[in-house]
């Protein structure tokens, strides 16, 4: 068996471990709307059983470039960056915005990989644009927004945010050392990124429904200190 297929298989199977937590939160009463979540883990499987079958796959400049990967990450990727902005507690235009920068990205890595230089090389400085200014969103306005959250959705906003911030700034040097200058072979490529994308997408369905009973106890608690008994009795103690 073509060692790439025994790669994107793998990849399947590390993908569908996050699937069930995920399903876990639909509906569930955590204070935060997670239906979505399991959309990560669930497309991204879906696209690694296309390429370990070949599918959607093309031969670029001695390059296996799989269509499945980029169609992954342009569905998959503005999930992760949204929801990172959500539990975090930035406002709806800022998610939105955020999103739009990272489908960009992907979008514009596509050309990265489907021309030749001097092209790509101008696709690539573009996505790196969107890429930068993800990362300024992330850890400035979505960063700054955590800091007025509950301590629970701020730890798990920091911690998401971090996670996803750090890690990817190792996809442009992949493309770099692979596609771009050509220093690793395409079965090294695919080994790379298949485990960050494995490592990107589990464990962080994985964080946040560990962190779920934290948002449980922040729900029930807001309904409390709001109560009108509370307020009325809260007078006379004032007095």
């Amino acid at each position: 068996m073509d060692p790439i297929t025994v790669i994107y298989i793998v990849g399947t199977l590390g993908m569908l471990i996050g699937i069930p937590p995920a399903l876990s939160l639909m509906g569930d009463e955590v204070g935060l709307d997670f239906d979505y979540l399991w959309a990560i883990p669930g497309i991204a499987a879906l696209m690694y059983l296309l390429m370990a079958f070949d599918i959607g796959s093309v031969q670029f400049q001695g390059y296996h470039v799989p269509i499945p990967r980029y169609i992954d990450w342009a569905l998959t990727t503005p999930l992760l960056v949204g929801y990172t902005a959500y539990v975090a507690g930035a406002g709806r235009n800022t998610i939105i915005g955020i999103a739009l920068a990272d489908f960009l990205m992907i979008v514009l890595g596509v050309g990265a990989a489907a021309f030749s230089s001097p092209t790509q090389w101008m696709f690539f400085g573009l996505s790196s644009v969107c890429h930068v200014a993800i990362l300024v969103s992330l850890y400035g306005p979505v960063r700054s927004s955590a800091l007025e959250e509950p301590p629970s959705h701020r730890r798990l906003g920091r911690l998401l945010l971090n996670y996803i911030g750090l890690l990817w700034l190792a996809y442009p040097l992949v493309w770099l050392f692979g596609p771009g200058l050509q220093w690793v072979d395409a079965t090294g490529i695919a080994v790379i990124i298949s485990y960050l994308d494995v490592t990107a997408k589990v464990p962080f369905v994985y964080f946040i429904y560990r962190a779920r009973q934290n948002f449980v106890q922040v729900q029930d608690k807001v309904p409390e200190a709001a109560s009108p008994q509370d307020s009325t009795a809260a007078v006379p103690s004032a007095a």
